[in-house]
């Protein structure tokens, strides 16, 4: 079925062949991304791996990913740091059930995994008053809705400039708070006070900013851009999982 939302065509595949043709054998061809108002002020003018335009840059900051980030070897690297943050948290249910205290495990299983994101991605924990008054939790919940918002300028791209909505206001403030928080981490790589064992996500990608042998222009915003990707799609995805935990009595 085809629709003409605005000025952006769309092609609604409602058949198990019609989507085998998008996904698969043409899969080349819907793998654009087009204009995204909320990727444009969030990840640097669609600079992250998520919202990128397919073509060589795409190719290239997903092999840089998969290759320097996610490797099994770079994972590997981060057990023991994962083993000890698990423990750190099993030791403090221990304690809150010596005595019998109501215990909301979603607030702590998102927690923990913030620890885990800031730990491999940053190099150190990070409260919540480092990103904002809101916290990591309000702030990724804001991102993912008004990514998902219907927003009127990117069907009618001339109508972006007046934002009935608000939706764009909303978005260069949250584009604001993430760009001040990446920046004081990375100027933090860049001036290190301490000697690390592991080189975090930052580091690795500071590393082939400086050295030039990546094949395409690669600056800070492409770090910051790729940051935003990461820490975004680990504290939602786990937020979406542990939803469903209610408050429990651990007795």
């Amino acid at each position: 079925m085809y629709v003409q939302l605005g000025l952006v065509p769309t092609i609604v595949a409602s058949s198990v062949d019609a989507a085998e043709k998008v996904l698969k054998t043409y899969d080349h061809i819907f793998a654009n991304r087009p204009h995204h108002e909320a990727s444009q002020h969030l990840a640097y003018g669609q600079k992250n791996l998520v919202f990128a335009k397919y073509g060589d840059y795409w190719r290239n900051i997903r092999k840089l990913c998969t290759v320097h980030l996610l490797n099994n070897q770079k994972i590997h690297s981060f057990q023991s740091m994962r083993k000890q943050q698990v423990e750190l948290l099993i030791q403090s249910l221990k304690k809150e059930a010596r005595d019998r205290v109501v215990v909301d495990l979603s607030a702590n299983t998102t927690s923990l995994n913030a620890n885990l994101t800031c730990l491999m991605v940053f190099g150190k924990k990070y409260m919540d008053e480092d990103l904002d008054k809101r916290g990591f939790k309000a702030i990724v919940q804001d991102v993912v809705h008004l990514s998902a918002t219907p927003n009127l300028g990117d069907f009618f791209p001339f109508l972006g400039a007046i934002d009935l909505q608000g939706i764009t206001r909303k978005l260069k403030d949250l584009s604001k708070v993430f760009d001040e928080f990446l920046e004081k981490i990375i100027d933090e790589h860049v001036n290190p006070h301490e000697h690390k064992q592991n080189k975090d996500f930052v580091d690795t990608m500071m590393d082939i900013m400086q050295s030039g042998e990546d094949k395409f222009q690669f600056d800070r915003r492409h770090i910051k851009a790729i940051l935003f990707d990461m820490l975004i799609a680990a504290m939602d995805t786990t937020a979406s999982s542990t939803e469903w935990n209610g408050m429990v009595y651990i007795n």
